[in-house]
């Protein structure tokens, strides 16, 4: 150890230094117009763009600003509120975990009972709820295959070609009826074996066909078609086809009239060509 017999010098000579730049040293309140970056530690601009409106700005944002220590109170105090609730929620319970479950390894058996425990529980909910699911699946698809056999989901031109069809058996199976019960008839030579045959049965008779079937098809449909428009509203408001919100090469498309959103040849690799990749339409 080596002992110090001199003592440290008190006073010594430093460099000369320079006070720096004139007018940008003076400190001010409020930023020059001229150059006002040179002022600014951080991206800025003057405060007379700042506190009142200017043309480049939106309209909405002198609004926010103007609200914006509101907001800031309004989202303190709910922060506030939930965190203090959560450490108020929070508190007991862990102290009861501690007093209870001591050390990493009870805590992490805990979290293994818990996790078990959950388990359990869905299991127990699921089997006492998968029957009455399984049932309610049963009667939609019931109520669905009664709507096809109905002719519900027929087309206009379904239902024509079944009305035809309709139309020609009926007429040959009244026609071959007349046939047989002339013949016979006429080699009895009796007319009430021609009655025989043309008497029927009050519960053989068919039910007329109705003049009208509701299906599904005859609900209005479509962009333009006039019984599907209760409001008009101007073309101004309407979305261009051409502009899409994503920038994605092609159109928005139109689902409602199968229009894909994707020409050929890009359309079988629609997903190298989408931001957010959407199904092709029916």
């Amino acid at each position: 150890m080596a002992i110090r017999t001199t003592q440290a010098l008190r006073f010594r000579v430093t460099r000369a230094l320079r006070a720096g730049g004139a007018d940008d040293a003076k400190p001010r309140w409020t930023l020059p117009e001229a150059d006002y970056h040179k002022f600014t530690y951080q991206p800025s601009i003057p405060d007379k763009h700042f506190n009142i409106g200017h043309w480049n700005y939106a309209p909405i944002t002198m609004w926010l600003r103007a609200r914006r220590p509101t907001m800031e109170k309004v989202l303190g105090d709910v922060w506030t509120t939930l965190t203090c609730t959560w450490k108020a929620t929070t508190t007991p319970v862990m102290a009861t975990v501690d007093a209870n479950l001591p050390g990493f390894g009870y805590k992490v058996l805990g979290v293994v009972g818990a996790l078990l425990g959950y388990n359990l529980f869905v299991m127990y909910v699921t089997n006492r709820t998968e029957a009455f699911m399984f049932l309610e699946k049963l009667r939609l698809y019931a109520l669905g295959d009664e709507l096809v056999h109905h002719g519900f989901f027929k087309s206009d031109a379904e239902e024509v070609e079944g009305r035809i069809e309709n139309v020609a058996n009926t007429t040959g199976r009244l026609n071959s009826l007349w046939d047989t019960a002339l013949d016979e008839a006429t080699k009895a030579k009796s007319f009430e074996k021609l009655c025989e045959y043309i008497e029927v049965e009050e519960s053989a008779i068919p039910a007329l066909p109705k003049p009208i079937t509701w299906r599904f098809s005859m609900m209005p449909y479509g962009r333009d078609d006039p019984d599907s428009q209760t409001f008009g509203f101007p073309d101004v408001d309407s979305p261009r086809g051409s502009v899409t919100p994503l920038l994605d090469a092609g159109s928005t498309g139109e689902y409602i009239d199968r229009v894909d959103n994707k020409p050929n040849p890009i359309r079988k690799g629609r997903h190298m060509y989408a931001a957010a990749y959407l199904p092709p339409t029916k």
